[in-house]
């Protein structure tokens, strides 16, 4: 596909920028599954003011953008995308604390994140510790376990509109609901977030830490690459056990396999594309479907194309 993104485009923003800035960077190698075709250019902020430069950039360039975090609970399709990619990573991932409060940057993982504020005795994060993904995503997913959820505990978020322009959402404001916020619309970008925790016990929040970890190892398919759940839970039931009641587990198309550990994990077996996966997803819903009359709704995003 033809690439929104001149090469003198990309060289104009190199000029005024600390970052990284690459052109046709594929997103396999940004992304948990393994799997997407080329950015337009991609762009790793150093800072708050390189991020704030990047989307004035974009914005008078009239650039669709994406934000990426981790890449995980994603699906970039096999052509890639269009326009320009904003990486959130560990330059943006500063961690300060005052009493039972949190203020995280957006590239913070969520492990590291659990981590710390355990180490400090605060309790209220330790859902997070086995989940992949930056605080960034979270906030945009409300991403969640073991009934708790990033927005149960989000006090405010300071976000940069696509112009660069900065303001502070509060909890109410980032409409927090399942898999999903106000971050979710991809026309405001968290940069950084206030949580709040309670006082705990440090080597009890690990504890729970290791077991919640333990869990995982057990249940779910983390020696393969895949974008995690992907599809959301109905009520009532667990979407893997709709799959896996509908005999579909170790169903392959292509390099994409519904997991035979956990049914509710595609997997990429090797050199899967966004087309087997989708592929997969629209089998497993069809079937789903006519034997139970279940809709399933993707949890996964798919992007691009």
């Amino acid at each position: 596909m033809v690439s929104l993104v001149t090469d003198s485009q990309v060289a104009s923003l190199k000029r005024n920028f600390a970052g990284k800035v690459s052109a046709n960077e594929m997103m396999r190698d940004y992304t948990s599954f393994r799997i997407g075709g080329p950015a337009d250019v991609l762009i790793e902020p150093s800072s708050v003011d390189d991020l704030r430069e990047a989307l004035k950039w974009a914005w008078s360039l009239g650039l669709p953008v994406f934000v990426l975090g981790n890449g995980t609970n994603l699906l970039v399709a096999d052509e890639g995308i269009r326009g320009a990619v904003i990486r959130i990573g560990s330059s943006l991932s500063s961690l300060e604390f005052d009493g039972d409060t949190v203020t995280a940057g957006a590239g913070i993982s969520l492990p590291a994140l659990a981590r710390a504020c355990a180490d400090r005795g605060l309790t209220g994060m330790e859902w997070a510790a086995g989940i992949p993904g930056s605080l960034g995503g979270a906030l945009t997913m409300n991403a969640g376990a073991y009934s708790c959820t990033i927005g149960d505990i989000v006090r405010e978020v300071r976000v940069l509109g696509l112009d660069g322009q900065a303001s502070v959402r509060t909890s109410e404001e980032m409409h927090f609901a399942q898999r999903s916020s106000r971050l979710s619309q991809g026309d405001i970008i968290a940069y950084e977030a206030v949580l709040g925790l309670k006082p705990g016990d440090a080597d009890e929040s690990r504890a729970q830490m290791s077991e919640y970890m333990a869990d995982r190892k057990v249940k779910q398919p983390l020696h393969m690459p895949s974008a995690g759940c992907i599809f959301q839970n109905p009520a009532g039931r667990g979407a893997g056990r709709y799959i896996d009641a509908a005999g579909l587990k170790g169903l392959r198309i292509g390099g994409a396999e519904i997991s035979p550990v956990h049914a509710n994990f595609i997997v990429n077996v090797g050199n899967a594309t966004a087309r087997d996966v989708l592929m997969l997803m629209s089998h497993i819903k069809r079937v789903v479907y006519e034997k139970f009359g279940v809709e399933l709704v993707p949890e996964v995003r798919v992007v691009g194309g």
